[in-house]
């Protein structure tokens, strides 16, 4: 075998072994039960579990933010404690973290979101086992809900405005607009525009009480019957989805 042809045999060689060392090393083991998380006004504490679903021990810190990811924990300032910040979990081991609020006043007309930060540490390994060893972090949503607030959080997505209108640019670009007439966040996991396919497809969009979201689209959609079709799913308080759909005009 050639020197050079040695050199290409070698470097696939250990590219397919840092592959596998990355795929068996690049697992989360850090389990949290719930996707989102509602904290009503006058609730004592809010409990969060969580488990190690792992074979070997890991470090949980955990932290709130107010939406901006990059900002270091230290210097947030947020009405909420979340205890313990920092705790270990053993093998199979399930923990509760308690989520209270300070008392710090909050809008009362509508629900305010704070992101809920979870960081998996894994225990370091010896250098010898040649193992890839990652840090996960996980964000979730979390809505504190005043009392006496009109209507239901779960029907908030069906009064939704939707408006759609062409843009002055070339290749028939569109914007598709959606206002908020409730005070509930609304969190769409998916909307399908036009009856084309492949649809055009937004994912994760959170439109916030008394508010709007623009929403750019590469074309405007096909029309029937002079009516684009808006097939959403809107994530519901239990974490679960729920389709609807809608016509809107250009």
């Amino acid at each position: 075998m050639s020197g050079r042809l040695a050199r290409v045999v070698r470097c696939v060689c250990l590219l397919g072994t840092a592959l596998l060392l990355f795929s068996q090393g690049a697992r989360a083991d850090l389990s949290i039960v719930g996707t989102r998380f509602i904290y009503p006004q006058g609730l004592a504490a809010l409990s969060i579990r969580v488990g190690n679903l792992g074979t070997a021990p890991l470090l949980l810190q955990t932290w709130l933010d107010k939406g901006d990811a990059s900002v270091d924990p230290s210097r947030l300032a947020v009405p909420f404690v979340l205890s313990p910040p920092l705790s270990r979990l053993d093998p199979q081991q399930s923990a509760v973290l308690s989520l209270r609020h300070s008392g710090e006043p909050l809008p009362a007309d509508r629900e305010s979101l704070f992101w809920l930060n979870f960081l998996e540490v894994p225990a370091l390994r010896p250098l010898s086992s040649n193992q890839l060893s990652l840090s996960y972090r996980l964000r979730m949503k979390l809505l504190y809900r005043p009392k006496g607030l009109p209507g239901r959080a779960d029907e908030a997505a069906r009064q939704l405005g939707w408006s759609l209108q062409a843009t002055a640019q070339a290749g028939g670009a569109a914007t598709l607009s959606v206002s908020n007439p409730t005070p509930y966040y609304v969190s769409l996991a998916r909307l399908d525009v036009g009856d084309q396919y492949p649809p055009m497809t937004v994912q994760g969009i959170t439109v916030e009480p008394f508010g709007s979201a623009r929403l750019p689209l590469p074309a405007a959609p096909v029309l029937s019957g002079g009516a684009a079709e808006i097939r959403y799913q809107v994530v519901l308080d239990s974490g679960e989805t729920l389709s609807g759909s809608v016509q809107v005009h250009l």
